[in-house]
């Protein structure tokens, strides 16, 4: 065993060039520039996904209240002031329109459900159900 390591061949180089390292931190940039860019994306969707599921559920309560609702005859009271007034960033409207046509006793209840701001959700949810006489 000797003291001294073996020795190198003349020419011979130790570590990285300087191109070679600055190419290892361009490719190192684009690989945390990317991270990046799909963090940001993917918390503006689930920021996206939770505004909507909040506004489905509006409008699934609103649809629930006339599924249990107590007399066919006053369902027109779904679409007043109390049940689409501005809670929690969203406004509701609620169309109730009657449909006699041959002989026939529905009532069609349809649910738009915007956020307000209008940024926060462009669409609107809907939904919509159909309520025969009893």
């Amino acid at each position: 065993m000797s003291p001294h390591p073996p020795a190198r061949p003349r020419g011979a180089r130790r570590g990285f060039t300087l191109i070679e390292t600055m190419i290892a931190m361009v490719i190192l940039s684009g690989v945390v520039l990317s991270i990046s860019v799909g963090t940001t994306k993917l918390s503006r969707a689930v920021g996206d996904a939770n505004v909507r599921s909040r506004a489905f559920a509006r409008a699934d309560l609103i649809v629930g209240l006339a599924r249990t609702w107590p007399s066919w005859n006053t369902l027109e009271a779904l679409s007043g002031p109390t049940y689409n007034a501005e809670r929690d960033g969203f406004v509701s409207t609620t169309v109730i329109s009657a449909d006699t046509t041959r002989g026939r006793r529905i009532k069609r209840l349809e649910v738009t459900v915007r956020a307000v701001p209008s940024e926060l959700m462009p669409l609107p949810v809907r939904r919509s159900i159909a309520i025969a006489a009893p």
